[in-house]
């Protein structure tokens, strides 16, 4: 979605500046285009919706056509942006959190992830299902929390205190109810970007 913004950004910025056109540029793989509404001042809308379509920007109807090629100067843009972030699940069982020894995979392939990311910023959440007291579980969710953020700092990556947290039971209720138990819901998520 970053991409998408800062793609779609930067073609309203040239379009603004330099022409009455406007393209919306195609989306990193697995990731859904974005869409611009323009505005006539007769209060109509057209919508583009389509990636690599552009229009011209008028008073009145707009029409939109595909682009044959982009400018160079976006696919320079898209080629120089960062990497998506990427995302990460370690699940816990009930109660419990001190890592498994069975998720030692997935904090390696957190390791991978950051050694070639220099300087990422790394988030860490932590969460519970609905079973047990809602205060017990807000405090299992920041223990894994800080338990994964401590690994991670182990291995020499830098994880601010406020970037571990713990979420607690809330998305389990809210999903699946109050006291209804869930691995899936026993996790904490590593975004890296």
């Amino acid at each position: 979605m970053r991409r998408a913004s800062l793609a779609l950004g930067a073609a309203l910025f040239a379009a603004g500046c330099a022409t009455d056109r406007v393209t919306l540029l195609d989306n990193e793989s697995g990731s859904e285009t974005g869409a611009l509404a323009v505005l006539a001042s007769d209060g109509r809308e057209s919508v583009i919706d389509q990636p690599l379509t552009q229009a011209k920007l008028r008073d009145g109807p707009t029409r939109a056509r595909p682009v044959k090629a982009i400018k160079p100067a976006y696919a320079t843009l898209l080629a120089n942006l960062p990497p998506a972030a990427k995302g990460f699940v370690v699940t816990f069982p009930p109660g419990q959190s001190a890592i498994p020894v069975e998720q030692r995979g997935i904090l390696e392939a957190i390791r991978t992830e950051l050694s070639i990311r220099p300087g990422a910023q790394i988030e860490v959440a932590g969460f519970t299902d609905s079973t047990g007291d809602g205060a017990l579980n807000d405090e299992v969710s920041r223990k894994r929390a800080e338990a994964v953020a401590q690994e991670l700092r182990d291995f020499g990556f830098n994880v601010d205190a406020g970037d571990a947290v713990g979420r607690g039971e809330d998305e389990a209720k809210q999903q699946l109810g109050d006291e209804v138990a869930s691995e899936a819901y026993r996790r904490v998520e590593v975004i890296v970007r």
